[in-house]
């Protein structure tokens, strides 16, 4: 489509029965990512538009720079069928850290806020004002007056500088959230069964990746662990002598966890090969496992003893082929993986078809922020 066209495209009244949501917007380390989704006569979420261009910089320096910012979003919304400049950001990870908290609640005297504020000023350095809180009551976990929260904690300078660089690129900020809260939101979308069911959610990531507990609708932790796509790769160029862009693509290739057992003699040869990047990965999987058996022992003890019936995989590690056989083999339950969050809704018709045809589990986060606000349920 040319510019003239997408240009006639974004100025065309929408009609009244379809409900476009915001543009979702998120910083990876190396790229940002854009996702929109509407929904037709209270109809499925779908595929509006979806874009992710790479910084060519550090993350940090990119957002310190409004002029680069402003002319790679511009870009961005260029590529493809884009609506209006409602923005909902995730804050950078780096940028918050989320704290679980009990504290006392009997509704008589004071707003529940000013409860947790409290209980927050004794966990903080320096005064109050200097931060950004947002705080997720976690329902049915109450103990007579005792109740549980999620806070996620952000330095205010450093949320206020973000916004006034989305101001500067002209976006219409509508909302700032926390990368756990969107994909709450996309588990909660793609999950068929209601309920208090307690979901596990492995988000991986280039350097780290983060466990969010979810219960029913609540949020009940998000935490950060030391295992990264980059941290596997190496430990596989090392192990067989070979540069890691090698690595990484034998990697996509072969996987990491071998089929059934076939009479195929190229099915064998192409086991024998996921058998070997098993073990060469199994020790650092295992410190995975580890984490996700912890969260377990959470999720029983705040729910009553109730398990964790779902754990979905996500991220980059989602694209290796047999990833979710090998964390399932390790942790003796069955796991999911989704390598493309936008294959859970359809495309619109005239949908660049990128959406359709180019996996990206990096836009998972995107896609939960772009999920705000619609109808979907």
């Amino acid at each position: 489509m040319n510019m003239v066209a997408k240009t006639l495209a974004r100025l065309r009244p929408e009609s009244g029965s379809r409900q476009i949501g915001p543009i979702g917007l998120d910083f990876s380390l190396e790229s940002v990512h854009l996702v929109q989704l509407q929904s037709i006569a209270g109809g499925a979420p779908q595929v509006r538009a979806r874009a992710s261009l790479s910084f060519d910089c550090p993350r940090r320096e990119f957002l310190a720079k409004p002029h680069q910012f402003r002319s790679l979003i511009k870009r961005a919304l260029e590529a493809d069928h884009f609506y209006g400049r409602k923005t909902v950001i995730a804050l950078p990870a780096g940028m918050f850290r989320t704290v679980s908290i009990n504290y006392q609640f009997s509704g008589a005297e004071e707003k529940e806020g000013a409860v947790v504020l409290r209980v927050m000023k004794d966990r903080l350095e320096g005064d109050l004002s200097d931060y950004v809180l947002d705080y997720m009551p976690v329902k049915n976990r109450s103990k007579n007056d005792e109740r549980l929260a999620i806070v996620a904690v952000s330095e205010k300078r450093s949320v206020i500088a973000l916004l006034d660089t989305a101001r500067k690129a002209k976006l219409d900020v509508q909302a700032v959230e926390i990368g756990p809260v969107a994909i709450s939101r996309l588990v909660g979308a793609l999950s068929k069964e209601q309920g208090e069911r307690n979901i596990l959610v492995i988000n991986t990531g280039r350097q780290a990746s983060y466990l969010t507990l979810i219960s029913g609708s609540d949020l009940l932790f998000d935490q950060e662990i030391s295992f990264g796509e980059d941290s596997l790769v190496h430990q596989v160029s090392e192990t067989l002598d070979m540069s890691e862009n090698m690595a990484r693509d034998l990697v996509l290739q072969t996987g990491v966890y071998p089929e059934s057992p076939s009479d195929s003699e190229e099915v064998e040869d192409d086991n024998g090969l996921m058998i070997t990047m098993s073990e060469i990965l199994k020790p650092q999987f295992l410190k995975l496992v580890e984490e996700v058996k912890r969260a377990f022992m959470y999720a029983a003890a705040e729910t009553r003893g109730g398990a964790v019936s779902q754990v979905y995989l996500l991220g980059g590690i989602a694209r290796w082929p047999g990833s979710d056989r090998l964390v399932s083999n390790l942790a003796g339950v069955e796991v999911q993986k989704i390598p493309d969050p936008l294959a859970l809704f359809p495309a619109t018709v005239g949908a660049d078809v990128r959406a359709a045809v180019d996996p990206a589990p990096q836009i998972a986060v995107a896609t939960g922020l772009a999920l705000r606000g619609l109808r979907y349920g």
